[in-house]
Parts: structure tokens; C-alpha cells; sequence
């Protein structure tokens, strides 16, 4: 079995702005600042930097490319920072609106990865049927598979799940049960590790109590060829400095 697209998720650089140090409580603030320093200078160090990690496809958080500030032009210009850098972009970690909807289409971001905070199920069902983008929501306070499913009303070929793989820890929740529950809904992962159940603090992969070599194996066993796209966003450290071998370790499992 070929290994799926492996991306690196830009929210991983949540803290890069506060010396990496920052509180999963402060989220909003951390979002507010990084739209503030992020422009064609600090983008293109980014994608180096992800680049450099032997990384070819980017998930994209939305506070790297507010809609706000999103003209046509620059668009243009990140899109050739991707492209120089060889990267794809594959999602955008964030809901879909009409805002979403328009950056994802000038910059030719294929999908919306994230919650329902900024839009609803009817404005996703009527982007999804106007658009060629696709969303995939992404479990959070959820205690059940049922209640994820529940979020997308079943969900149909573009409307599926971005599961979460740490928050499902942090919920105590089975990880690998839940792909296996989930099957074709899941139609995108994010790839990530907590060091704690009931918590949110995310570890290197296999450091932490998510099982991530069994979600791996559900991933195979329901025949998934979506994208796995690593998450981390630790509070007191730098995650690029793991980026390269966190690649490595989901190329092997994937291949063993």
C-alpha cells in the first residue's frame, strides 16, 4: 500500500511568535498575532523552513492567511512561495464560510479542516454544493463517534471528518475504535499525540498515550488514501525541531 500525502500543519506554529511559549486558552490571541506578523516575508520563511523538513504538502492555518488581508495579488505571491518551496497545498485548517471559501479558491486549497466556530452545517452544505471545495470537520469536545457524526448530519462524499487523533485522547476516547467506527467519513487526519488522557498536551508521536501505530493500522484496515497531516503545538517548545523525523516516524509506520 502506497503511503498517503503527509503534510505539516501550519497551526503547529501557534507559539512562533512568543518564543514558543504560550496557553492553549490563549488560542484567540495567539491567532490575532499571528495574522499581525505574517506577510510574504514570513510566509516564504515558513515554507522554507517546512520545506527544508522534507515535507511536500502544507496544510494551511487560517491565521496565515487571513481573509482580511487576502487579495488576488498576494494570493498570487504565496502561491509561488509554495510552489518554489515544492509545496502543495492540501487543506485549510479552518472552517468553511464565504470568507474561507474565497481564500481557499484564490490560493487553490482544495478543502476546510476544522470546527463550526465562524459558520454552520447550512452555509458548509451550501459551499460545498456552489464550490469545488470540500470540508471535513474536526473533532474536539466531542465523547463519541456518534456525536461527530452528528455534527455533519451524516456527512456525504464532501462533507467527512478531519479527525483529530489527540483530541480524541484528550476525550478518552479509543483512537484506532473510532476510525474503524468512522470508516469512509474519515476523509482526512490529524496526526497527533497527547502525553496525557483528559488533556491537551501534545508530545512527539509514540511519546504520548494516543495510540497512533493502531490508528495507523485502522487507517489501512478501512482503506483510507486521504492525507495524514501532522499536528503538534506544544506550549514550551519549538515543534520544527522535530518536524523532520516526525515525518520519518509516520513515512515508517505507514510502511511496516
Amino acid at each position: 500500500m502506497s503511503t498517503p500525502v503527509i503534510a505539516f500543519n501550519t497551526a503547529n506554529l501557534v507559539a512562533r511568535h512568543t518564543e514558543w511559549r504560550f496557553e492553549l486558552k490563549n488560542w484567540g490571541e495567539q491567532h490575532k498575532l499571528t495574522v499581525e506578523k505574517t506577510d510574504e516575508a514570513e510566509w516564504a520563511k515558513i515554507c522554507a523552513e517546512i520545506a527544508a523538513a522534507g515535507f511536500r504538502a502544507i496544510e494551511v492555518w487560517v491565521a496565515h492567511v487571513d481573509p482580511a488581508n487576502m487579495t488576488d495579488a498576494r494570493a498570487k505571491r504565496y502561491k509561488t512561495i509554495m510552489a518554489d518551496n515544492g509545496l502543495s497545498p492540501i487543506g485549510l485548517a479552518g472552517t468553511l464560510n464565504d470568507d474561507t471559501a474565497r481564500v481557499c479558491q484564490q490560493l487553490r486549497i482544495p478543502a476546510c479542516n476544522g470546527g463550526l466556530w465562524g459558520s454552520d452545517l447550512p452555509t458548509i452544505q451550501r459551499l460545498t454544493r456552489e464550490t469545488p471545495l470540500a470540508f471535513n470537520y474536526e473533532n474536539h469536545p466531542e465523547k463519541s463517534v456518534d456525536e461527530i457524526v452528528q455534527k455533519i448530519a451524516g456527512g456525504n462524499e464532501k462533507i467527512g471528518v478531519a479527525l483529530d487523533t489527540g483530541w480524541l485522547g484528550t476525550n478518552n476516547l479509543d483512537a484506532p475504535a473510532a476510525v474503524r467506527a468512522l470508516g469512509p467519513l474519515v476523509h482526512h487526519v490529524h496526526v497527533k499525540d497527547i502525553a496525557t488522557l483528559g488533556q491537551h498536551d501534545t508530545c512527539p508521536l509514540g511519546e504520548g498515550v494516543v495510540n497512533i501505530k493502531g490508528v495507523i493500522a485502522a487507517l489501512k484496515s478501512i482503506g483510507y488514501t486521504g492525507v495524514l497531516s501532522w499536528e503538534d503545538e506544544p506550549e514550551e517548545r519549538n515543534p520544527m525541531l522535530i518536524a523532520k523525523p516526525m515525518r520519518e516516524w509516520i513515512e515508517r509506520e505507514w510502511t511496516q
